[in-house]
């Protein structure tokens, strides 16, 4: 066996529908396709344990071997026929060329996360919505699986390919055929022989291609004029793969898809019944909701399940598990930006360069944005895109229930020696009744500086489900946070109920509130007998809202930088302000992660106790402001730095506490009428010593005057002499007043009580 080859017995077949299942895996480390090396890294890094399957080598004999070597035997072209037919990974990994200007034979297949994702899919016969921006090979990545399958992956299917405009179909099939001629010849399945040696190749026209081998038809199929000849475009015709591209551009695309639906679904289910290749692939970047086509590409994109690479360790139960669990689509959303695609910034102005810096079709195209302006947002468009730089995709994801994805920002958080966070997060809840009309939401903010750490979204979730998320969340990752529930509609405290029946009740936020527990009727009136209770959670009335919508206009104000979520930014750019002055969703969007993250900052803002409560300790907040420069070091009056100074040193000894302590009784006045009231302090603990006269005597002798002057001194209500009271140390004509109170003085005069108490001895 060649070197660099590992061997995982264990390991199933990489292609459900391979006619050969082999008892051992290989994993080619030798290849010299470097985007797959550099993706197996990626996802090892990323903490997934499933990190290497697309290093599948079924035959290790082939490590090593080019299929492209025109010296090849018999034998191996038999050989790489076979892995082929088998493996889908090898074909795109070493058999697989990329037609490219100046580069005879082309280049080989280049592995990201989007089109890994998308083959993961389709090879398990899930439909996909994928979105990624331009001129990244979502095209490309597409024409590849689909000549894969038309040439060794099925038999006697149809594929369909669907585009905005026929011109655009019948280019995405010449691309397929151009990918085909670079294949090693035996390979290219173009033509076969009769008995006596004839040769014949199968139908092929711009429109369409039929392979002689194995039947398999591709057909491009012209867009729709009206929304009559969209009903019937694609009705009646056995279509277990169909590929629409741009998306969001087709005319009458939803015509078109619910028209096709039958015949498709019966289709699908004979594929499955003869381990055939079948399902729906869309592909777009982001679609203008100013358009029909375009309104109905979102909806479905919005509907979707959403990929999670963590998907790659679940077995193909439980991702039918997740998907099952949406009854509102069959779709796998796929997204990926330009960055988690491996571009910098310099890729990003040469794509805008060569749009001509056209920031509307910048937008949608490179940076994926779903938007439709609204004169009625309550946020103008210069604070929506401070936010949105300040977003940031997550750095770390956790599964939790084998099915649901918690999106972590921060997991640098500082935790104590217990590994329990130093500063209790707080959890903001906004609850649906997992009916898809409204998604259940969750965000972690950071009780120290308010910053989203972590959040949350599904839109089936059941409110049973989602006290079993919250309760694993707490208990694995954050085990001091605060838990606040929005109690609407019941769901919310259905949920609240859930969660008192464990060992998460002290950390669900409470109020006291009164409560009418008895109504009595004594045949005159009725009496409300009314009882101090604790209120689980926060209820969803009118004043509540407002004042939820005043701390998110505070935030959007001073503290853009504290959003992160991409969830968050998504939601507010679609918020509007209604007639009726109340500031929700668009008809077209949600704002459940905002009221969720909302639903956290109210316990920051208003909560009461809470030290006592959680051990949150609130202190000062950076605003957005903080990068200015402060003239001369001038410090508000009123200014929270005795808080910071308190909470830093809140561990230290007893003498900074009464520095402190001076601190705080000198807010509020000026330095100049502190220092004399400090002084004169310090006269009264000088005359109250001045009874002692040993201490007189002491005073005298150590500062060279006489117990006769030192009483005439006390007796007339003189100022005590600067060289007495020698604790003080001035500075540019100023008091040092940390070091001059009472008790400064007093031991100023009892070391010099000391120090004639030595010389009387001596």
């Amino acid at each position: 066996m060649p070197d660099n080859v590992n061997i995982r017995p264990e390991a199933q077949a990489t292609n459900q529908n391979a006619t050969i299942t082999p008892t051992r895996i290989c994993y080619q480390m030798s290849t010299t396709n470097k985007s797959f090396l550099n993706m197996h890294y990626l996802l090892k890094s990323m903490g997934i344990q499933n990190n290497r399957f697309f290093l599948a080598l079924l035959d290790p004999d082939l490590a090593g071997i080019s299929p492209f070597d025109p010296n090849l035997s018999f034998m191996m072209k038999q050989k790489v026929l076979r892995e082929v037919t088998n493996n889908f990974w090898y074909f795109i990994r070493e058999v697989v060329r990329i037609p490219t200007q100046g580069v005879p034979g082309g280049v080989p297949f280049g592995l990201h996360r989007a089109n890994l994702a998308m083959y993961f899919c389709m090879m398990y016969n899930l439909d996909v919505f994928e979105e990624i921006p331009r001129q990244l090979g979502k095209t490309i990545a597409a024409v590849i699986r689909y000549l894969w399958i038309y040439n060794f992956g099925t038999s006697y299917s149809e594929i369909s390919f669907l585009n905005k405009k026929l011109v655009d179909s019948k280019l995405n099939l010449s691309r397929l055929k151009e990918i085909r001629s670079l294949l090693p010849t035996y390979l290219q399945m173009d033509q076969t022989f009769t008995e006596n040696g004839k040769k014949i190749k199968g139908r092929d026209t711009v429109e369409f291609i039929h392979n002689i081998n194995n039947s398999n038809e591709i057909k491009a199929s012209a867009s729709a004029k009206s929304e009559v000849l969209a009903a019937s475009l694609l009705r009646g015709r056995t279509l277990p793969l169909l590929w629409a591209d741009e998306w969001a551009f087709i005319p009458f695309n939803m015509t078109i898809f619910i028209n096709a639906v039958p015949a498709i679904k019966t289709a699908k289910m004979n594929a499955a019944k003869m381990g055939k290749p079948y399902g729906i692939l869309l592909t777009t970047t982001a679609g203008m909701l100013t358009t029909q086509e375009g309104v109905a590409a979102n909806e479905m994109r919005k509907d979707a399940t959403k990929f999670h690479e963590r998907w790659y360790d679940l077995t193909y139960n439980q991702i039918m598990e997740i998907i099952n669990a949406n009854l509102k689509s069959n779709f796998v959303y796929i997204k990926f930006n330009y960055q988690q695609l491996g571009k910098d910034e310099r890729w990003f102005a040469s794509a805008c360069k060569d749009m001509l810096w056209n920031w509307s079709e910048i937008r949608r195209e490179i940076l994926l944005e779903w938007r439709e302006s609204s004169e009625n947002c309550p946020f103008t468009n210069e604070e929506l895109e401070t936010i949105k730089n300040y977003c940031r995709e997550p750095v770390d994801s956790k599964l939790i229930m084998n099915k649901y994805i918690l999106n972590i920002y921060n997991n640098q958080i500082p935790l104590r020696p217990d590994y329990v966070p130093k500063y209790p997060p707080i959890i903001g809840v906004d609850v649906s009744g997992g009916y898809y009309h409204d998604s259940s939401a969750l965000t972690i903010v950071d009780s120290r500086t308010t910053e989203v750490i972590a959040d949350f979204q599904d839109n089936s979730i059941s409110p049973i489900d989602l006290a079993r998320f919250i309760y694993e969340v707490v208990h694995r990752y954050y085990p001091n946070a605060v838990i606040n529930v929005e109690r609407n509609g019941g769901y919310g405290a259905s949920v609240i109920a859930k969660l008192l029946e464990t060992d998460l009740k002290p950390n669900l936020y409470f109020e006291i509130k009164d409560r009418i527990i008895e109504e009595k009727n004594d045949g005159i009136r009725v009496v409300k007998k009314k009882q101090k209770t604790k209120v689980f959670g926060l209820d969803s009335s009118k004043d509540k809202r407002d004042l939820l919508i005043e701390i998110l206009r505070e935030r959007v104000q001073y503290h853009k930088d504290k959003f992160v979520s991409p969830n968050l930014h998504d939601e507010m750019q679609h918020m509007e302000t209604k007639r009726n002055g109340k500031v929700e969703h668009s008809s077209t969007s949600h704002d459940d992660q905002v009221f969720s993250y909302l639903m956290a900052l109210y316990v920051w803002y208003e909560g009461v106790e809470l030290r006592e409560r959680y051990n949150i300790q609130k202190s000062a907040i950076k605003t957005d402001d903080d990068i200015d420069e402060p003239i001369n070091n001038v410090v508000d009056n009123n200014s929270p730095i005795i808080e910071e100074i308190e909470f830093i040193q809140r561990d230290k000894d007893d003498e900074t506490a009464n520095m402190i302590n001076v601190l705080k009784q000198g807010s509020g006045i000026l330095l100049k009428d502190f220092i004399m009231r400090e002084r004169k302090k310090e006269e009264e603990a000088f005359k109250l010593l001045m009874q002692n006269k040993a201490v007189v005597r002491a005073v005298a002798q150590n500062n060279g005057i006489t117990e006769d002057e030192i009483n005439q001194i006390y007796n007339t209500g003189k100022t005590i002499p600067d060289s007495v009271l020698n604790s003080f140390n001035t500075m540019d004509g100023e008091t040092d007043f940390m070091q001059n109170d009472e008790y400064a003085i007093a031991r100023n005069i009892l070391s010099q009580l000391e120090t004639y108490e030595r010389s009387s001895m001596r």
